[in-house]
């Protein structure tokens, strides 16, 4: 486990070691979650974030599907 210091603005730089590991660059998105009394912080490569949801919309364009959507949300009561 490597340590970092949370600085005034409450940021945090992620060691070297962790930032090569997973592959983290300039602008690189991470998630954020709390369990506990942890941080856990996941990036968001654009390689690991390819093909998401492909599986969601059954063979459906996309723009389709989130069209399906909005309907059904808005019949709700």
């Amino acid at each position: 486990m490597t340590q970092a210091t949370v600085g005034k603005r409450y940021q945090v730089v992620i060691p070297l070691k962790e930032r090569k590991n997973l592959e983290i660059r300039p602008n690189t998105k991470v998630d954020v979650v709390a369990e506990g009394d942890r941080l856990i912080i996941y990036p968001l490569l654009p390689s690991k974030l390819k093909g998401i949801g492909q599986k969601i919309a059954d063979d459906t364009d996309a723009t389709d599907y989130v069209s399906k959507l909005r309907r059904e949300w808005e019949e709700r009561p």
